[in-house]
Parts: C-alpha cells; structure tokens; sequence
C-alpha cells in the first residue's frame, strides 16, 4: 500500500511502499536525474549526456557502497544490509567528491562545452526544486512560485545557452533565488544549498581549464 507520511511542512515528507520508506527528496533528485539526461539525449549533447551519465552512475554508487566504509561492522554481520543502506551524509559527499574528481579529469583530458554542464546542472536544480515542492505538499502558491522562476531560468538558459558567463550568472542568480527561500523557512545552511554552491564553484573553477570544443 502506499502512504505519505508527512513529517514536516517542507522537506521532511515520507512516502512509504509496502514495508519500503523513502524521504520525497528521494524522489525529486531522481525525477531530477532522469530528466536532466532526458534532455541531453533529445538535445544530442553526445559528449556532456556522456560526462552526465557517468557522473550520476559514480555519485550514486559510491553514496550506495560507502556503507561498507562507514557501517563496516553492521555491512560484515549482515552482508544484505548493503541492499537497505547507503552511506548516509558521510556517503552523500564522498560520492559528490568523487563525482567532481571524475568531472576534473573529464575536462582536463576532452575537448568539452563546459557551458553544456553548468546548464545541465541548472536543469538539475530547477527539476529537483519544482518536484520537491510538489512531493514535499507545500502550498500551491510556493509550487507555482517555484514553477515560474524555474521556467523562467530555463528559458534564459536556452536563450544563452552557448554563452559559457551567461550560463554561470544565470546560476548563481537562481542559487541566490533558492537561497533567500530556503532562509524564509530557517533552512539556508542546508545539504541542497551547500550542494548547488559548491557544485557551481567547482563548474567556474573547472571552466578556466577546459579544452574548448571546436565546432
């Protein structure tokens, strides 16, 4: 049967599957994921859906197996536990870690559009944002705020999507956006802000690096 279990008013609702319980964000940054690669593919980015393909495999499975790092005991007493545990937050930034050291040699080593991945990572954000706020049932009025802005952002994306500084203004822009909402509800110092901020330092870091990609 399924059930939602709500928890709190933003954020913090459960859905529950059978004897199966998963937090709504769970279900947002899959939603976000699938997407995001969905555009890639439509839009026939070969090389960034690549780079994003694989950067979303190495960051889920370092999160799912860095149990047997931080849970070693509980993972060699019980060797299915690994099928029902991931690596909780420790595992969260070991896996975002190990996704920017893969990204790092991705640029280092290919002629990449590094503007390709600073939109493909605004898609993420945008998705994840509007279905958070859909799954996590905050007011109507906050979903079709969410709504707008981010079909706002996507829009300007697509408009200067071959501009690597528009593509970066834009995102900080969004980020500053998602920053003040989150601190209208005391949850600016939180994992997503802290996710989308450093994941946009590392993209205007990687970019001064990169082999451009000639047409």
């Amino acid at each position: 049967m399924f059930k939602v279990r709500k928890v709190s008013w933003y954020k913090l609702t459960w859905y529950t599957i059978g004897t199966l319980s998963f937090p709504a964000s769970w279900v947002s940054i899959l939603s976000a994921f699938i997407l995001a690669g969905v555009f890639l593919s439509l839009r026939k980015r070969k090389d960034t859906a690549n780079w994003y393909g694989n950067v979303v495999f190495t960051f889920i499975i370092t999160w799912k197996l860095s149990v047997i790092l931080f849970q070693f005991k509980m993972i060699l007493a019980n060797p299915l536990s690994i099928l029902y545990f991931n690596g909780g937050i420790k595992g969260f930034w070991l896996g975002v870690a190990t996704a920017i050291v893969y990204t790092y040699f991705y640029v280092k080593n290919n002629e990449v559009r590094i503007e390709e991945f600073v939109q493909a990572w605004l898609l993420f954000i945008v998705i994840n944002e509007v279905v958070s706020s859909y799954v996590s049932h905050v007011t109507i009025m906050w979903q079709l705020v969410h709504l707008l802005i981010g079909t706002l952002v996507i829009i300007l994306s697509l408009l200067k999507e071959k501009q690597l500084i528009w593509q970066l203004q834009i995102l900080v822009l969004y980020i500053g956006v998602l920053a003040f909402f989150y601190s209208m509800q005391n949850q600016l110092l939180t994992l997503p802000i802290a996710t989308y901020v450093i994941i946009a330092m590392i993209l205007s870091i990687l970019a001064k690096i990169r082999r451009p990609k000639r047409d």
